[in-house]
C-alpha cells in the first residue's frame, strides 16, 4: 500500500528527513513554516483535510487543508479573546452558540458566565470534534456539562433556522475558503443578525488586520448595514502569522466600551485581564489608516 502520509496539503519533507508544514501567505508572498516532530493524524473527511501534528515551538497544532487552526500552547488565546468580550458585554447572557469551534474551546470559556443555561456547537464536519477530543482535548467536567449541545450541519444552513433566539454567537470561522467560504456571504450577516435577541451580541472572527485586511474591512463593512454598535479588537497570538489577529463585535444593544466589567470572568484566563479587556480595542495607527482606505 502506497505511503501517503506526506503528501497532505502543505507538508514538505526537507533534503534532512526533517517535516515541515508551511503555511502559504500568496498575498504577501511569503510561507510560514513550522517544524513537524511528529505527523500524529491524517484524513480526508468528506469536507477537508485534517490532520494532527506535534509541533516543535507550540506543541500539538490541528490542521485544516494545510492552515493550522489552533495550538496546544496559545490556543487560549484565541478561545478567550472570541468569547469572553461579548460574554462580559451581555448583562445577562443565557442562551449561546458558537459556528465552529470544533475543539469546544470557546464553550468551555462560556461555561464560566453563571447566567448560561444552553450553549450550542454547530460543527459542519464531525471528524473535527473526533480529533480533537483523541488529540488536543481530552474530555473534561466541561464536556460533561449538560448545557453544551453539539449540532452538526453546515453552519450557513443552520443559522438561516434561527429566529431571535441567542444572546451571543460566536462565529468562529476559518479561512474564506472549503466550507467555511459561505460564512463570508453577504446574506449570512442579515441571518446572525435575524438569530439574535432584541438585545444579541455577535463576534466575528475578522483575520489578520496587517496581511489580510480586506476581510476585515469586508467584514466590518457587512455588519455596520445590520448593527448599530460595530468594534474591532485585537490579540497578539503568536502561531498565527503575523502574531497579531482580530476581531469584529456587532452588538444590537450594548456598547463592550461602557460595558460593566465586574462580571469578567478572569481570574482563571491566561491572557484577558479588564486591563487587556480595555487595551483591545485600542487599534495602532496603521490599522485605523488601512480601515480607513476605500
Amino acid at each position: 500500500m502506497k505511503d501517503n502520509r506526506y503528501s497532505l496539503t502543505g507538508y514538505h519533507k526537507e533534503t534532512n528527513e526533517e517535516l515541515w508544514l508551511w503555511d502559504d501567505l500568496p498575498e504577501l508572498d511569503m510561507e510560514i513554516g513550522y517544524k513537524v516532530g511528529a505527523l500524529l493524524h491524517y484524513e480526508q473527511s468528506p469536507f477537508q483535510e485534517i490532520s494532527m501534528i506535534e509541533t516543535k515551538a507550540f506543541g500539538r497544532m490541528l490542521v485544516l487543508d494545510g492552515t493550522p487552526q489552533v495550538t496546544a500552547k496559545d490556543g487560549f488565546i484565541y478561545n478567550e479573546m472570541i468569547t469572553h468580550v461579548a460574554m462580559a458585554t451581555h448583562p445577562k447572557p443565557t442562551k449561546v452558540a458558537m459556528i465552529g469551534g470544533g475543539d469546544c474551546g470557546p464553550a468551555r470559556e462560556a461555561l464560566k458566565y453563571k447566567d448560561v443555561q444552553q450553549i450550542d456547537v454547530v460543527e459542519i464536519d464531525p471528524r473535527v470534534i473526533e480529533v480533537c477530543r483523541t488529540w488536543m482535548t481530552q474530555e473534561t467536567d466541561y464536556d460533561r456539562d449538560g448545557r453544551i449541545h453539539t449540532v452538526i450541519k453546515d453552519g450557513y444552513k443552520w443559522i438561516q433556522e434561527q429566529k431571535n433566539q441567542y444572546d451571543v454567537l460566536l462565529v468562529d470561522r476559518s479561512d474564506p475558503y472549503g466550507p467555511a467560504i459561505s460564512l463570508y456571504k453577504r446574506p449570512f450577516y442579515q441571518y446572525v443578525y435575524d438569530s439574535l435577541t432584541d438585545d444579541g451580541i455577535a463576534v466575528f472572527q475578522s483575520g489578520s488586520p496587517y496581511y489580510n485586511s480586506d476581510i476585515l474591512k469586508k467584514t466590518i463593512g457587512s455588519v455596520k448595514k445590520l448593527f448599530p454598535i460595530v468594534h474591532t479588537y485585537l490579540c497578539s497570538i503568536p502561531s498565527f502569522p503575523g502574531g497579531i489577529w482580530s476581531f469584529t463585535i456587532a452588538s444590537k444593544k450594548w456598547d463592550p466600551l461602557k460595558a460593566d466589567l465586574n462580571g469578567l470572568q478572569w481570574q482563571e484566563a491566561k491572557y484577558i485581564t479588564p486591563e487587556v479587556f480595555r487595551a483591545s480595542f485600542i487599534l495602532p495607527g496603521y490599522i485605523r489608516s488601512k480601515l480607513e482606505e476605500k
